[in-house]
């Protein structure tokens, strides 16, 4: 009985244990508020149908927009702020730099299922039609590429996410310039050491930052991936601390109940 008793606890706790993550996101700091922001380049907008939800702005370098297009956040010029960002941005850059790849792709990206996992790109890069990436039910799953080069999306290519995978949990580091072509559809956070270039009707649903690079929009829709819903089924969950606590409670009730009894037959 005591041993089936210490059996179910254990059970019961390893089926609350999160999903071990071995991913490890950067540290964007002050760059985190930001749809599109540059450390040294020019900002440019053009189309009135662009729509931008989160900051946007520039250390060095001209800007030009808003108007046209409608912004849903703040711009920040050569402020204290963006001092930071650029500062924070550097940092994060080389934290991604420093992890170990898991696994290389080739290129072009296309029609593939892409589970948790560091995955590296040795060259420029091509996103050539539709990649899924599934989260495996845990909202906090970390996807991290490194392209070793520039990188683009052809025509009407996308990135999809699916069993609670999350826009702020991808990550896409660009030795060089980005490219979004339209009906292209982008999910992620993009740290590119070059350009940010969105042709007609893109979107991106995450971030675009550069270390070194000019930002180009026209006619697109950007929303900041912390301002985005959840994804269609995710409901509130404990913290991974909590659910760790609340098993190692558990575990300790129990071993003090199997105690008891055990002092409960000697004394009988």
């Amino acid at each position: 009985m005591k041993k089936q008793l210490l059996s179910s606890i254990t059970a019961v706790i390893l089926f609350l244990m999160p999903t071990v993550n071995f991913g490890q996101a950067p540290n964007l700091g002050a760059a985190s508020g930001f749809a599109y922001f540059t450390s040294a380049g020019a900002f440019n907008v053009t189309g009135a149908s662009t729509i931008v939800t989160g900051d946007v702005g520039n250390y060095v370098g001209a800007f030009s927009g808003f108007p046209p297009g409608i912004l849903l956040g703040a711009k920040h010029l050569g402020d204290p702020l963006t001092f930071q960002a650029s500062s924070d941005l550097a940092g994060a850059w080389g934290q991604l730099s420093a992890l170990t790849c898991g696994l290389v792709l080739g290129t072009p990206m296309t029609s593939q299922i892409l589970t948790p996992n560091v995955y590296c790109i040795l060259s420029a890069g091509v996103l050539n039609g539709d990649v899924t990436l599934d989260g495996q039910n845990n909202p906090g799953s970390i996807f991290i590429f490194k392209i070793g080069g520039a990188f683009a999306t052809d025509y009407n290519s996308h990135i999809f996410l699916i069993n609670q995978a999350s826009a702020c949990n991808v990550y896409w580091q660009i030795d060089g310039d980005f490219a979004l072509h339209g009906v292209s559809v982008f999910r992620g956070t993009v740290i590119a050491s070059g350009a940010i270039h969105l042709t007609e009707t893109a979107a991106l649903y995450g971030r675009g930052l550069s270390t070194a690079g000019a930002i180009d929009l026209t006619n697109n829709t950007v929303t900041l991936c912390s301002t985005l819903p959840n994804p269609p089924g995710t409901i509130p969950t404990m913290s991974e601390w909590g659910l760790i606590i609340f098993g190692v409670l558990l575990l300790g009730v129990g071993t003090v109940y199997i105690l008891r009894r055990r002092q409960t037959s000697y004394n009988l």
